[in-house]
């Protein structure tokens, strides 16, 4: 937490703070707020190294530094129940598309730190987020597949928060947006598949059952930029599977020979950097899974 940082800069020598601790401080989202509140305080006493030649703080400027630190947390607790409440209007049926995925965006810049990604486990917030997931909308189920990704992503808790509930959602996400023919989205139930299940309890049963359907299709997907960047997905995903079990390929044949028949066609590209640079990470990924 910020202020624990700013007490500690206030109130210690220079050197009690690690560079660890200072690199988190303005890393904080709310870094600005927190530098300028420490600049005012700073203004009004010293900069910790010696008396202050104010002597103690007064009543008024007390009470101005305790409204200021009460707003700052109020504005954060009112920022999250408006992104409760945009999702929950929505999978409720009475909520605005644009602003539930404006709500998930955000949640998902906020699982990028792995103590608020355990929150949205904690709270029930990730139970809501997958429902989401099921929602019929394409651009709000993707933005909701990018907030399971980011949040089980090489964290065991959430992996295990989730559990096939979750795994279950996003193959469901995934085969609506085959269906549609929407790579966009196909992509992002893909990341967060590999996210949820990676070294996961999940992962036998997926790899075991479902693996291979989804990383073929996949595969096959490559003609165009948005399917050639989820061909280049799928192609990363199951070079890592085979890399962590070679015994894997009794279950995923079918994925590999499509990986297979990348290697043996001539390599297609087009006037269009994203799609071409997407089609040589495919290749190369192609070459590590069937190696």
């Amino acid at each position: 937490d910020f202020l624990l940082y700013t007490a500690a800069a206030v109130h210690s020598q220079p050197q009690d703070c690690t560079m660890s601790e200072l690199g988190a401080a303005a890393a904080h989202p709310d870094y600005p707020m927190w530098s300028s509140l420490l600049r005012w305080s700073l203004a009004q006493g010293s900069d910790g190294t010696s008396a202050s030649p104010q002597g103690p703080m007064s009543e008024e400027k007390r009470k101005f530094l305790e409204g200021a630190l009460k707003a700052m947390g109020e504005d954060g607790a009112e920022r999250q129940r408006a992104i409760f409440e945009a999702v929950q209007k929505y999978v409720d049926g009475a909520g605005d598309a644009d602003a539930c995925v404006d709500a998930l965006e955000q949640l998902e810049d906020d699982a990028q730190d792995l103590d608020a990604a355990r929150d949205l486990l904690k709270v029930g917030m990730l139970g809501l987020v997958l429902k989401a997931v099921d929602a019929d909308d394409a651009a709000v189920s993707a933005a909701a597949c990018g907030v399971v990704a980011v949040a089980t992503a090489n964290d065991a808790e959430v992996q295990n928060g989730a559990g096939q509930q979750a795994v279950d959602a996003l193959l469901g996400a995934w085969r609506r947006s085959a269906a549609r023919e929407d790579d966009g989205w196909g992509r992002r139930a893909l990341h967060a598949l590999c996210a949820t299940t990676r070294n996961a309890p999940m992962e036998k049963r997926y790899v075991e059952k479902d693996a291979c359907e989804v990383l073929k299709y996949a595969l096959l997907r490559s003609a165009t930029k948005d399917g050639a960047r989820l061909a280049a997905k799928a192609a990363f995903a199951l070079q890592a599977l085979l890399a962590d079990d070679p015994g894997r390929k009794t279950h995923l044949g079918s994925a590999i020979n499509a990986a297979t028949r990348h290697l043996e066609a001539p390599p297609l590209f087009a006037d269009d950097v994203a799609a071409d640079a997407a089609r040589r990470q495919l290749r190369e990924h192609c070459a590590r899974a069937v190696a």
